[in-house]
């Protein structure tokens, strides 16, 4: 949790405490001793190898591996594919990830190859040190048969008794049906608690850093955060400000205990409560509203997902699906080295997620903690581009809303489920709202190293889905000020008069040529330049024949299962945001009144996000394909509810009125806040 998500947040969010010379010395402190500790001393453990009765692996060779960075997993056949420790007391926490494999390449895992018909060989080795006499056993279930050998020598069933000193230990077990367990004691106790194992015989060296060399890294490591909290207190400076974020942090810690995952949309409305807190003019921006929003997300997620983290828990797949797929490819990719095919010569569907996959594995192990991680920050960018663009178009208040109301409208649909499933919607759209904010503030600040950050973005975004593509282009469309109406629609000649170039020519640029490297990649396996994808006719809208009669009511249908969340389309509240805000995208480019001076960039972004469904209609994962559209429908939602609340509530000017031209149409500041507010 430190350093998988704490420690990278607290980077982004108070840079200037890792530039002190103090967390220089800290941080190169901490790498010398970790490239010192992975050479001169021994690896913790026993050095655990786990062997099928059969071939797992398409193209495998020798022992199947399982994610764990620890090991020699870069061998072809590695001595250990997993170390352990701490006792395996559940099937779910043997090193087995590789049942999610198959021998096959198209073919998923046969019943014989699967608990409980599957037939496994495990052996474990290690160098143990006890300081006094002791007893030592192994503790099994019945579907485990271990054998336990001591320097040689096999010991019976209660165990042996060993003198004070080293000793070699080896533990060969065969696993049968289900409900293993298999856990070491010593003296009736968990032996990794008390007794030191090392995967090889420490040196001398060794022996002299291990009484306290588990401690540098935990207290480098600590110190690092301290100077990161203290630097971050420094800037809020505003105890309810702290108040809140620990109560934020308490409520989505019991929300993950005690709410059913599909109501815990009704917590994120509570969030809106955050616009009467009072930030310093310093982080009323987009740090400022992570603040106020990110711990109850967070906090939620981490809670939710606890039992996942490290190697605690191994989750079976079911097989056919596409988490399996990409599952299968990462492991095609990293484990077994195809670096560039990432599991096929022409790619089905969404290549880019799989080595993101595989990376997340390789980060966290074999369990799902990456993954959710990974997706909670990822819906969390897409609230931060809501919030983003509501800030600088009707103020920070109102941007804390449309934050809130992302996160609301993100739950509030089937879209619970997926945070942590292993799919790529998220991940696409994090890629794609991120290329959004990146050309915002490069357009204001003219920095090309955002704007460089931007088509990167953009070319993964359409990579990891690729359904996205119209998405990914429409980012150019922040090249024009944000606070241009849609109503310029209607006047062509001004089009381009208030447009950044670079944005506007560097984003369609970066698409052509990353799709041209697909294409490249393609021509290596194939010997011609293709579309790297294999079409999917059964999911066109278009299906040869079809009238047009039939057409429209098919394009309406794949549109509103977006807009809905739900397939077949059906109405709920939760998608009253979705709904909303692609209407008023819609009367907006069509010049409703009113509705017309919406920012032409955001209804643009918007629609952008449901053309794909005009030509290609998603199936299966219900709520999936509304990923995307999200932020920016709850944006566009938010900016019309702030515009009429200062009209009829509040009594002032919706908009500024319009010039002739129409070119410097802005939203007005609402009274009582500064411009920066």
């Amino acid at each position: 949790m430190i350093l998988g998500l704490l420690l990278p947040l607290l980077l982004w969010l108070t840079p200037a405490a890792f530039l002190t010379r103090r967390a220089r010395v800290i941080v190169l402190v901490l790498v010398a001793w970790k490239a010192f500790s992975a050479t001169a001393l021994v690896q913790d453990g026993l050095c655990t190898r786990v062997e099928p009765s059969r071939p797992y692996v398409n193209d495998g060779t020798g022992a199947a591996k399982s994610w764990d960075v620890r090991t020699d997993w870069l061998a072809t056949d590695p001595q250990c594919t997993a170390i352990a420790t701490r006792p395996y007391l559940t099937d779910e926490e043997f090193p087995v990830w590789f049942f999610n494999l198959a021998a096959k390449k198209d073919a998923g895992p046969q019943p014989e190859e699967q608990p409980p018909q599957a037939v496994t060989r495990l052996t474990m080795r290690a160098t143990i040190r006890n300081d006094a006499p002791g007893l030592l056993q192994v503790r099994t279930s019945p579907s485990v048969a271990a054998t336990l050998m001591v320097d040689g020598a096999e010991a019976g069933v209660d165990g042996v008794q060993l003198a004070a000193g080293s000793h070699d230990v080896a533990i060969t077990a065969t696993l049968t049906d289900i409900n293993w367990m298999l856990a070491p004691l010593w003296n009736g106790d968990d032996a990794f608690a008390v007794l030191p194992a090392t995967v090889a015989p420490p040196s001398a060296i060794d022996r002299l850093f291990r009484p306290w060399s588990q401690w540098i890294s935990f207290v480098l490591v600590a110190l690092l955060v301290v100077m990161a909290v203290a630097s971050l207190w420094q800037q809020i400076a505003e105890w309810r400000i702290a108040a809140w974020m620990a109560a934020s942090i308490a409520a989505g810690a019991a929300v993950a205990v005690w709410m059913p995952a599909r109501r815990w949309h009704y917590t994120m409305l509570a969030l809106i409560a955050a616009v009467r807190l009072p930030l310093p003019e310093s982080l009323r921006n987009a740090r400022g509203a992570f603040i106020l929003l990110a711990p109850l997300w967070l906090a939620l997620h981490v809670v939710d997902t606890y039992l996942d983290i490290g190697f605690h828990r191994m989750q079976l797949l079911m097989p056919g699906n596409d988490w399996w797929q990409f599952q299968r490819y990462a492991y095609r990719i990293y484990m077994q080295g195809y670096w560039l095919e990432g599991g096929e010569i022409t790619f089905k569907f969404r290549p880019l997620y799989r080595w993101i996959a595989g990376a997340l594995h390789l980060l966290f192990g074999q369990s799902q903690t990456g993954e959710n991680y990974w997706d909670a920050v990822g819906v969390l960018i897409i609230a931060l581009f809501a919030f983003e663009v509501v800030r600088q178009l009707r103020g920070f208040r109102w941007g804390l809303v449309a934050g809130a109301l992302s996160l609301t409208a993100y739950l509030s649909g089937p879209g619970h489920v997926f945070i942590g499933r292993g799919l790529s919607e998220i991940t696409s759209a994090a890629f794609l709202y991120l290329s959004a904010l990146c050309v915002l503030a490069a357009r204001t600040s003219r920095s090309a190293r955002l704007l460089i950050a931007a088509v990167t973005f953009a070319v993964f975004g359409s990579w990891t889905r690729e359904n996205n593509l119209p998405m990914a282009l429409a980012v150019a469309i922040f090249a024009w000020p944000l606070d241009l109406p849609a109503s310029i629609i209607a006047k062509p000649r001004q089009w381009f008069a208030n447009v950044w170039r670079p944005a506007l020519i560097a984003i369609p640029l970066a698409l052509v040529i990353g799709w041209g490297l697909l294409a490249l990649r393609t021509r290596y396996y194939t010997g011609g330049f293709a579309l790297p994808f294999h079409p999917q006719v059964a999911l066109s809208v278009w299906q040869p024949g079809m009238s047009l009669r039939n057409l429209l009511p098919a394009m309406l249908s794949s549109v509103m299962m977006i807009a809905t969340t739900t397939d077949p389309p059906s109405f709920h509240n939760g998608a009253v945001p979705i709904l909303a805000g692609a209407s008023l995208s819609v009367m907006a480019l069509l010049g409703v009144p009113f509705v017309r001076r919406l920012p032409l960039a955001l209804v643009v972004f918007t629609l952008a996000g449901f053309s794909s469904a005009l030509l290609v209609r998603g199936s299966a994962y219900s709520g999936r394909f509304s990923v995307h559209v999200v932020g920016a429908t709850v944006a566009v939602l938010t900016c019309a509810i702030a515009a009429v609340y200062d009209r009829v509530v509040r009594g002032a000017p919706a908009l500024r009125s319009e010039t002739k031209s129409e070119m410097t149409v802005t939203l007005s500041p609402q009274p009582g806040l500064s411009s920066n507010d």
